[in-house]
């Protein structure tokens, strides 16, 4: 018998009858549409699409901007500094507290659920950072570079979300085995 972890306790078939793996984490490739294991926070899907977004931040974002400060005044470069500073800061931050989390379960758990929290309320900062960056910062990206990244950060926020919901159902259920 596998061991029950959050990942298979509340087993769902989520295959879509025809054969294919399901979309997300489930599906093992062979059409069976069961949930693969997360062993670690790698393995989770929210991590991988923030860690993807964060190198777009820094890559793309940060470096075009860098590129186009020549032309800016002093004040311009301040202003602008700031916002693309915070919105680096904020980006790399999101994977971290997302690895966090995960390593917080073990515990007692709740603390897991207060950093999933604040992933989501970091994701929220990251569309009003873009929003700003696309608005006020010439960074030379096509608009629609950035509606990508709006609805990615949206996309990891839902995720969060659906995960704190997980959590907190296995939590609540070793709590009541533990009593």
């Amino acid at each position: 018998m596998y061991q029950k972890n959050y990942t298979n306790y509340y087993y769902k078939r989520r295959g879509t009858g025809d054969g294919s793996p399901s979309a997300g984490n489930f599906g093992n490739g062979m059409g069976s549409g069961t949930k693969k294991a997360v062993k670690h926070f790698t393995d989770l899907e929210v991590y991988q699409k923030a860690l993807e977004s964060s190198v777009f931040v820094i890559n793309e974002i940060s470096k075009k901007w860098i590129q186009k400060t020549a032309k800016l005044s002093d004040l311009e470069k301040e202003t602008q500094g700031y916002v693309v500073k915070n919105m680096v800061a904020l980006a790399c931050s999101i994977p971290h507290l997302i690895a966090e989390a995960h390593s917080q379960r073990f515990g007692t758990g709740e603390q897991s659920l207060l950093t999933l929290d604040k992933v989501m309320l970091a994701c929220n900062k990251m569309v009003v950072y873009l929003d700003q960056v696309r608005d006020i910062c010439e960074t030379g990206l096509e608009l629609s570079q950035f509606e990508e990244q709006i609805k990615k950060y949206f996309f990891i926020r839902q995720k969060v979300l659906n995960l704190q919901r997980v959590w907190r159902k296995y939590i609540e259920i070793n709590k009541q085995s533990n009593q």
